[in-house]
C-alpha cells in the first residue's frame, strides 16, 4: 500500500478494492476491481459498492481542492446506474465542478475499463471543515494503492456491513471502528451502501438505480438504522424515501429518496 495518512478510510478503500491517484490538479483517477465480494445476486457491482466508491474518489477529490484551509465531510450525494453487469475492472474519474470558501462539489463517472460502458455517474458536494490537529498531509501528486493479490479473504458485502433486519421496513447495523471517516463517523459511502441494503430489504430484492442523499447529521454511536417506504412507482421502478438515524443519539442523521428497479 502506498502513502495514506493515518485514519482516513482506507479499510473502506481497500474493500472496495479502490486504487486512485492524482492526475491534474482538481482531478483524480482511480481504479477497483470487479471482484466476486462486491457482487450482487445478478453477477454485477452491487450498487452500494458503486456508491462507496463514488463517495471515496469524490471526497478526496473534494478534500484535495479544499487544501490547506480544511478537509471534506459529505454533505449530498446524487447519483444514477448506467449500466449493469461490468467485467470489470472499473474506472472512475472524479473532477471538481465548483470550490468554494465552505463546500466543494465534485463529479464522478465509474465506467467498465474492459468496455468503456458508463456503469454509474454522480454529483458530491462536500462540507470544508478543519479538522481538531489540522488538514492532513499528503505526498503530492497523491496515490492510493493496494495489490492485486491481496490475500485478505473479504466478507460478501452484505455481510460486511452486517446489517439485520428490524422489522419489513428497517435494517440496523453496529458503527465498527473500521467503518469510520476521518472525522470518526460513518464513512459517507457506507451511509449510502445501506441505504441501498434497506431499499433492496424493502422491495425484495430490487436494485438501486437512482439515489438522491442528504446528510443531515454525522453519525457517532450507532446502531445506525435506514427505514424505507415505499412512495410510489412510476415507469423506471419503484421509489422509496429512505431514513437514516442513529439509534444512540435518537436523531435522524440522512434522508435519501431511491429508485429501485427489476430491470
Amino acid at each position: 500500500m502506498t502513502q495514506t495518512p493515518a485514519n482516513m478510510g482506507t479499510d473502506i478503500m481497500r474493500f472496495a478494492r479502490l486504487d486512485m491517484h492524482e492526475v491534474e490538479e482538481f482531478r483524480i483517477e482511480g481504479r477497483a476491481l470487479a471482484v466476486d465480494h462486491l457482487r450482487g445476486r445478478d453477477g454485477a457491482v452491487r450498487a452500494g459498492a458503486l456508491l462507496t466508491m463514488l463517495d471515496s474518489a469524490g471526497g478526496v477529490c473534494g478534500g484535495l481542492a479544499s487544501l490547506p484551509d480544511g478537509w471534506v465531510v459529505s454533505t449530498n450525494l446524487s447519483a444514477r446506474t448506467v449500466s449493469r453487469a461490468p467485467t470489470g475492472p472499473l474506472r472512475i474519474d472524479a473532477r471538481l465542478l465548483r470550490k468554494g470558501r465552505n463546500n466543494v462539489v465534485t463529479s464522478v463517472e465509474i465506467a467498465d475499463a474492459a468496455s468503456g460502458r458508463a456503469v454509474m455517474n454522480g454529483v458530491l458536494t462536500s462540507a470544508v471543515l478543519v479538522p481538531e490537529n489540522g488538514p492532513p498531509v499528503w505526498n503530492r501528486p497523491l496515490r492510493i494503492g493496494y495489490p492485486d493479490d491481496d490475500d485478505v479473504d473479504y466478507l460478501p458485502m452484505e455481510r460486511w456491513l452486517d446489517h439485520r433486519t428490524v422489522s419489513a421496513r428497517a435494517v440496523e447495523m453496529e458503527l465498527r471502528d473500521t467503518l469510520r471517516n476521518p472525522w470518526g463517523i460513518l464513512h459517507g459511502g457506507v451511509t449510502a451502501a445501506l441505504v441501498d441494503a434497506a431499499a433492496e430489504h424493502v422491495t425484495g430484492g430490487g436494485i438501486t438505480t437512482d439515489m438522491v442523499l442528504h446528510y443531515l447529521a454525522p453519525n457517532r454511536v450507532g446502531p445506525v438504522r435506514a427505514t424505507a417506504a415505499v412512495l410510489g412507482t412510476r415507469s423506471d421502478g419503484t421509489v422509496l424515501r429512505v431514513e437514516i438515524a442513529d439509534v444512540g443519539t435518537a436523531r435522524v442523521t440522512a434522508v435519501a429518496v431511491v429508485t429501485v428497479s427489476w430491470a
